[in-house]
């Protein structure tokens, strides 16, 4: 009877501690700046970049944007995840080609101090801002809803053109972003995990995983269709 109880109890401690987040390594770039600007001259401020695989992670200065994700194109140059963002001049700070800076008037402000270091950073934690951003400017189609053409199209056209730059991990990510936003309630820890971090998501009350995609619109039918066939 004792050994059955220690048998249960340990059973119950695995099932609690199944989900662990993971981590990537991660270059991590700091940079010390002087403001050129008459209220400020003189004073210092820092901006961060942390480079995973194919991606940058900066955290925009605008308190309700929060960290943000670019991804690399094949010209070296960073976009924000799903839009062109601003000006970027990768070849300014740093020696490698995950290096980049932002600006916003004429040439890239020069650095006083750069500090470079290998750390961890959360899988849960950059997936959480994957997904956010392919929320926003996909699912709600920040990016393209002001296009003078067809929306839609240019928004499926735009993913078709970078899906590729995504690993399976990333693509599953994706596609459950997709269903996420429907408040499916997912059994996996680390989905549960990820995208309870997300202001959007949340399942409502009765609601019920059974037939959901029967509710995606056209254009996320279609995302979907294309993050699976990139996931073969």
């Amino acid at each position: 009877m004792k050994k059955m109880f220690l048998i249960l109890a340990a059973a119950v401690v695995l099932s609690s501690v199944a989900w662990a987040d993971e981590f990537f390594k991660c270059r991590k770039e700091t940079y010390i700046y002087n403001y050129k600007y008459a209220v400020h001259i003189g004073e210092e401020y820092s901006e961060e970049f942390y480079f995973i695989n194919n991606f940058m992670i900066y955290e925009y200065q605008v308190p309700t944007n929060g960290l943000i994700v670019f991804y690399k194109n094949e010209k070296g140059n960073y976009y924000r995840v799903f839009g062109n963002y601003g000006n970027y001049h990768p070849d300014y700070l740093g020696d490698g080609i995950f290096s980049a800076a932002k600006y916003d008037f004429n040439e890239p402000p020069k650095a006083n101090i750069k500090n470079v270091e290998e750390i961890k950073y959360s899988k849960t934690d950059f997936y959480r801002i994957l997904a956010d951003e392919f929320y926003r400017w996909y699912l709600q189609n920040e990016a393209f809803n002001n296009s003078s053409y067809n929306p839609d199209f240019d928004c499926l056209a735009a993913f078709v053109e970078i899906a590729k730059i995504f690993s399976k991990e990333d693509l599953r990510i994706l596609r459950n972003t997709i269903y996420a936003k429907y408040g499916y309630e997912f059994k996996s820890a680390d989905l549960k995990e990820i995208f309870s971090k997300c202001d959007w998501y949340y399942v409502p009350k009765g609601n019920s995983n059974e037939n959901i995609e029967k509710r995606f619109n056209r254009l996320e039918s279609s995302l979907l269709e294309v993050i699976k066939l990139a996931e073969k």
